[in-house]
């Protein structure tokens, strides 16, 4: 009995009873018991108070002036059909008695009261309830996570049979179908594996406790996708499991750039293989799972799966519970409150890149995260869940990707270089005046690095040359000037089609390099902002390296001349805001000039 008032200790109970005598003895009795009792003398007292306090129990007289319960009760039953409703009766009431049967009251007493049974029938409901509302908390609570999952993964359910049972709206998106045109056939009809192996194992799905993998679909235009996918089983709480759940994330561009990478670095000279064998790691990144935290507004951690603390580098989530999430990721703490802040106003999902230390403080892991808050039933949020895809690996692998197209592009204009007899040194030294000269005009600081390695490629065209042209001592006559121009069109067309950065940029210095600010320039004629900003910036740098050095075909010019000469240029070969820029930091590119 104790352990029943427990639970009806938590309760909100109505009480209807017009008697002043009966009324006064119950409420003595049951205000001690309930967590609150609301009381009313009349049917019509009671359905403003019903209406206005929203209890989880009613208990009520039948026979009661102005409204009398059964009123009420149809009133109540109308707006509310599961709340328990006991009534209290007299022996004389059984007329009404069966109008309230009819009304689906949920149990009856008689009077007078027996204290005793009030409390075990009260205690009994209270109990229903109770459970009635865990139910409906976990249910909404599993309904979000089921959300969470489905808006940041593509979801494919299958049966015991292979057959697909559904797809959610996001994978049916990516493979441009309708979601039921795959509805009852086998799995193996939509998704590949990579091998043999892998085959089997999926042959047998209903067999395996999970499975983790790359799947390959065709989409309904003939493409294909690649899905790194997690294949649970989904069990019954009272009976076997009958189907098996598929989590996937789609990484298609993943794949599809190791490829273009692949295809690329295959292609570059062999001193540089050493260098790319990062592509060995990229079937780690696709490996990798994502991860699930969950946590309150103030941030306090609830929850972590073990992709999350072993991601960090803890061995449980007790390590975790707890503690502030925003202590993990101090570089991005600023973000993650905007976000967390930004999802609880909207509800919205909230995707952001995060950085966060590990355990031991030395390695920092970074993650596209999702935001969006789980709600209780009166619509307040009750904690905040957040999905990671650790792309740590990824963006070092980038990094790579960066360095080594860098040196690929430095190790060819060296190349060029020296097929034209001159000092490799040329293209570090156009490399550094570019990326300076970049800076000064107030590019992106991405932008800058682009250049930085794209402008040693401006005579890569010169490969293309005739040696006795590129090579003769002394001025070239008309015709051969003509085929030494070509050297800026057909370097242009070494980079065409490549959707890199670097080598977009590189095609367009080899282009432009020549182009004059007056438009007097080769081989398009350009003029003013129509050549590009790298066009216009190598430029510079190109003619104030070249005038510097030495070359078969002249000597070198003092400083003050070639200063001079930038001057007197201005506006004609050379944009006029580069050139006041450039004079403003010449000491800064005599400095490079001495340096290489």
């Amino acid at each position: 009995m104790k352990e029943a008032l427990k639970e009806l200790s938590e309760i909100r109970l109505l009480y209807v009873e017009d008697d002043e005598m009966s009324r006064e003895e119950i409420v003595f009795l049951l205000q001690t018991f309930v967590k609150e009792l609301i009381v009313a003398t009349n049917g019509s007292e009671g359905l403003e108070a019903y209406s206005e306090k929203d209890p989880d129990i009613v208990l009520t007289d039948i026979q009661m002036p102005v409204m009398n319960g059964l009123d009420m009760i149809k009133a109540i039953r109308e707006e509310n059909k599961k709340i328990p409703i006991v009534i209290t009766t007299a022996f004389n009431d059984n007329d009404y008695l069966f109008k309230a049967i009819e009304l689906d009251v949920t149990a009856y007493l008689t009077k007078p009261i027996d204290s005793k049974k009030l409390l075990h029938k009260l205690a009994e409901l209270a109990h229903a309830v109770l459970l009635e509302q865990e139910n409906e908390k976990m249910h909404h609570f599993l309904t979000q996570y089921q959300q969470g999952v489905e808006e940041s993964s593509c979801v494919l359910m299958v049966d015991r049979e292979r057959r697909i049972v559904s797809m959610n709206e996001r994978l049916a998106k990516k493979l441009h179908s309708d979601p039921q045109e795959y509805r009852g056939k086998d799995l193996l009809t939509l998704l590949r594996p990579r091998n043999e192996e892998e085959r089997e194992k999926l042959e047998k799905i209903t067999e395996l406790k999970e499975w983790h993998g790359i799947l390959t679909a065709t989409t309904a235009d003939g493409k294909e996708r690649y899905f790194r996918t997690t294949i649970i089983p989904i069990r019954h709480y009272a009976r076997p499991c009958v189907n098996r759940m598929l989590i996937m994330q789609d990484i298609t561009e993943l794949v599809r750039y190791q490829e273009l990478l692949k295809n690329e670095l295959e292609t570059t000279r062999s001193d540089l293989e050493e260098k790319i064998n990062f592509l060995r790691q990229y079937q780690e990144i696709i490996n990798e799972s994502t991860a699930v935290c969950t946590f309150g507004i103030d941030g306090r951690i609830h929850y972590t799966d073990k992709s999350f603390y072993h991601t960090l580098g803890f061995d449980s989530n007790r390590d975790l519970i707890g503690r502030s999430l925003y202590d993990f990721c101090q570089k991005s703490r600023q973000t993650v409150q905007e976000a967390i802040k930004k999802t609880v106003e909207t509800g919205e999902i909230v995707k952001i890149q995060t950085r966060c230390r590990t355990a031991d403080g030395k390695e920092e892991r970074v993650a596209n995260s999702f935001f969006k808050p789980l709600y209780r039933t009166d619509g307040s949020i009750s904690e905040i869940i957040s999905i990671h895809q650790d792309i740590t690996e990824t963006i070092r692998l980038n990094e790579e990707i960066k360095s080594t197209q860098k040196e690929i592009l430095f190790r060819l204009g060296e190349v060029a270089e020296n097929h034209s007899k001159e000092t490799g040194q040329h293209v570090h030294r156009v490399a550094e005046y570019s990326q300076l000269l970049a800076r000064l005009a107030g590019l992106k600081e991405e932008d800058c690095e682009i250049l930085y390695a794209a402008a040693p490629m401006h005579d890569i065209g010169k490969l293309t040359i005739p040696t006795h042209i590129l090579h003769k001592e002394g001025p070239l006559s008309d015709d051969e000037f003509e085929v030494m121009k070509t050297h800026t069109t057909n370097g242009a067309k070494m980079f065409e089609g490549s959707d890199r950065p670097f080598m977009k940029a590189a095609s367009i210095v080899a282009a432009q390099h020549h182009e004059n600010y007056d438009g007097s320039g080769y081989p398009n004629g350009l003029k003013g902002n129509d050549i590009h900003i790298f066009g216009r910036i190598v430029a510079i740098a190109d003619v104030f390296d070249a005038l510097s050095m030495q070359r078969a075909y002249k000597a070198a010019w003092p400083i003050e001349k070639i200063l001079e000469f930038m001057e007197e240029q201005k506006g004609k070969k050379f944009d006029p805001h580069l050139i006041d820029l450039f004079f403003q930091e010449v000491e800064s590119f005599i400095e490079i000039r001495r340096k290489y």
